[in-house]
C-alpha cells in the first residue's frame, strides 16, 4: 500500500467519522425530541412534534406552533365573583337619626345582663326585636 492510498483511507476513515457523529447527534436531538410527547398520539401532539423539528420548515413550525398556542396557554375565562354582595336599601337620614334616639333613650340607666337590652340589639334589616311589640 502506497502513502497517497494510505492518506487517502485515512481521509475517508475521518470523513465517515465526523459523518457517523453527525447521525449520532440528529438521532440524540430527535430521541429527545420524541421524549416530549412520548406514550401521547393526538392532534396537539403531532404539532407540538412539528414545531418543536428544526428539521421543519420555518413557516410549517410557525403554523403548528399558531395552531396549538391554545391547548398550551388557555384563554382567561369568565370567573362568577368570590362574593355575593347585595346592596342595602338607602335609609334617609332622619328615620336613622329617629330609630337611633328611639334606641338610645329606651337603653338609658339600664345594667348590663337586662333582658331588654336585648330587644334593643338592631337587626340586619334595621328594624329592632322591640319593635315586633309595638306593631300589633
Amino acid at each position: 500500500m502506497t502513502d497517497t492510498e494510505k492518506d487517502e483511507r485515512e481521509r475517508l476513515i475521518g470523513l465517515l467519522t465526523t459523518k457517523l457523529q453527525e447521525t449520532v447527534d440528529e438521532n440524540d436531538r430527535l430521541k429527545a425530541l420524541v421524549k416530549l410527547t412520548e406514550g401521547v398520539d393526538d392532534a396537539h401532539s403531532t404539532l407540538r412534534r412539528i414545531y418543536l423539528n428544526e428539521a421543519e420548515s420555518s413557516n410549517a413550525r410557525i403554523k403548528a406552533a399558531q395552531a396549538s398556542i391554545n391547548y398550551e396557554k388557555s384563554r382567561l375565562e369568565n370567573v362568577p365573583p368570590a362574593l355575593e354582595l347585595t346592596a342595602k336599601p338607602v335609609e334617609d337620614l332622619a328615620t336613622v337619626v329617629h330609630r337611633r334616639r328611639r334606641r338610645q333613650v329606651a337603653l338609658e340607666g339600664r345594667l348590663e345582663g337586662d333582658p331588654e337590652l336585648k330587644r334593643w340589639i338592631e337587626r340586619e334589616d334595621g328594624s329592632y326585636p322591640a319593635d315586633d311589640d309595638t306593631a300589633g
